[in-house]
């Protein structure tokens, strides 16, 4: 998977250049576990370039999200492409992920 990072005013963004499905999340679960064990500040996952999310990839950014939040910190998904705002419409969690 390609992730390119970027570290601005205590904040991290992740954009994500792939696909998020099950055969390739397990490479930005490490990632974003390693972020929230070990460093400080906010997350933003930009999703400009992703065309595909599924079940497990959502899982995984709700998992990183609470992990966030327990510790006082917080993770912002955007620019959601139309496909993958329609995936978090249907799952009921575009306002969870995207507030």
């Amino acid at each position: 998977m390609n992730i390119e990072r970027k570290d601005i005013e205590g904040e991290s963004i992740f954009i994500i250049m792939d696909e998020l499905v099950s055969h390739n999340i397990s490479y930005l679960s490490d990632e974003l576990h390693r972020f929230a064990k070990n460093e400080t500040g906010d997350a933003i996952i930009d999703l400009t370039y992703v065309r595909k999310i599924d079940s497990m990839s959502i899982a995984a950014l709700i998992r990183f999200k609470n992990m966030l939040a327990d510790n006082g910190r917080t993770m912002h998904l955007i620019n959601p492409s139309e496909t993958v705002l329609r995936v978090l419409e249907l799952s009921g969690l575009e306002k969870f992920l995207l507030e």
